[in-house]
């Protein structure tokens, strides 16, 4: 008893909280809120509890949808492949290593997504969530030795996850702390790769004097995001290379002034031998095509795992929000929209 009388106490004097973004209103009731009778959702748990005290908490459940772009540096390493013609099927457990052969550039994704997201008050401080959408977008990703080339691949894929959320309230403000984990897949690849997310940020909440239902909160904060190390999968070559018969013919007069350029000739023979391997292994590729698929395997990360975000929300009444969010560090950016509709059961 001694624990939920501090629960509530910490309930009692928080101002706002979000989950996941969202406004909680925590004040006090009035008299006629009192005189309602028995609390009449069946979420939070002890929100009953609360209610008597004269707390008023928000609607137990949201719906919602939004929309996220997402543009990060991506750094890919321990790269393997191999070739196949048709239906030709490789030995996956022997890709060729080709790290020492081919040294990857910057790659970028961009990436848009649309999503549908259901949350619910489980306690009057912990908030959890569904959610699912459609991903697409492009990545760009560059090849700088044996030779330069670039290419831009399209992304159309779906995910889905679940998250938790959790606020303290400090003073004026609130603390809110959430954690995501999300999968996502598309057709190239052979499992959905694994994404963690895990944020913090300090809200500030102003509320309308004339109308309380109306609030406008702020916040602040840091966010880290985690990619699966591994991922495989397979792309058509013409497909992953975009390349029309004049980018052919260019990489072949660039890799043929490469070889009688300075910087060729200052390689010891292995290292001679090491890009040459890597040249052929690429140019039988292109020599079919439209009949080559490229099998894959690499370790990823984001060059950048944290990043700051700066946010804000308006909550029109009980029911209606809308959010938005904006996440920076250097190259990384993302901006979210959201809008949210609260309900009981």
């Amino acid at each position: 008893m001694k624990r939920f009388l501090i629960i509530l106490a910490i309930i009692s004097i928080s101002i706002p909280a979000l989950a996941q973004d969202q406004n909680t209103e925590i004040a006090k009731a009035d008299t006629a809120q009192k005189a309602l009778g028995e609390y009449p959702y069946i979420l939070p748990i002890w929100g009953d509890k609360a209610y008597e005290r004269g707390i008023k908490l928000p609607l137990p459940f949201a719906a919602s949808f939004g929309t996220i772009y997402n543009k990060q540096p991506i750094i890919l390493e321990n790269f393997s492949m191999a070739f196949t013609q048709g239906d030709e099927i490789p030995d996956f457990d022997a890709l060729q290593p080709i790290s020492d052969l081919i040294v990857f550039g910057p790659s970028e994704g961009r990436i848009n997504t649309a999503f549908f997201r259901v949350e619910s008050w489980i306690l009057p401080f912990l908030s959890v969530g569904v959610y699912g959408g459609k991903v697409w977008g492009e990545q760009t990703i560059t090849l700088t030795s044996p030779i330069e080339i670039s290419s831009v691949t399209e992304i159309d894929g779906q995910y889905f996850g679940f998250n938790g959320v959790a606020f303290v309230p400090i003073g004026p403000l609130v603390f809110q702390a959430d954690y995501s984990w999300s999968w996502t897949t598309n057709k190239r690849l052979d499992e959905p790769v694994l994404v963690k997310v895990s944020g913090m940020r300090l809200i500030k909440r102003f509320v309308n004097k004339t109308n309380p239902s109306k609030t406008l909160a702020i916040w602040g904060g840091a966010q880290f995001q985690n990619l699966a190390s591994q991922t495989s999968g397979k792309i058509g070559l013409g497909e992953a290379l975009n390349i029309t018969p004049e980018d052919i013919a260019d990489l072949d007069m660039r890799w043929d002034e490469y070889t009688m350029s300075p910087e060729w000739d200052a390689l010891s023979p292995a290292e001679k031998l090491r890009q040459q391997a890597a040249y052929n292994l690429l140019r039988n590729g292109i020599d079919r095509l439209a009949d080559t698929t490229v099998h894959y395997k690499f370790d990823k990360r984001l060059q950048y795992d944290w990043n700051m975000v700066l946010g804000g929300s308006y909550t029109f009444n009980d029911h209606w929000q809308i959010r938005g969010e904006y996440g920076f560090l250097q190259e990384k950016q993302s901006l979210m929209f959201q809008f949210v509709y609260s309900f009981g059961l």
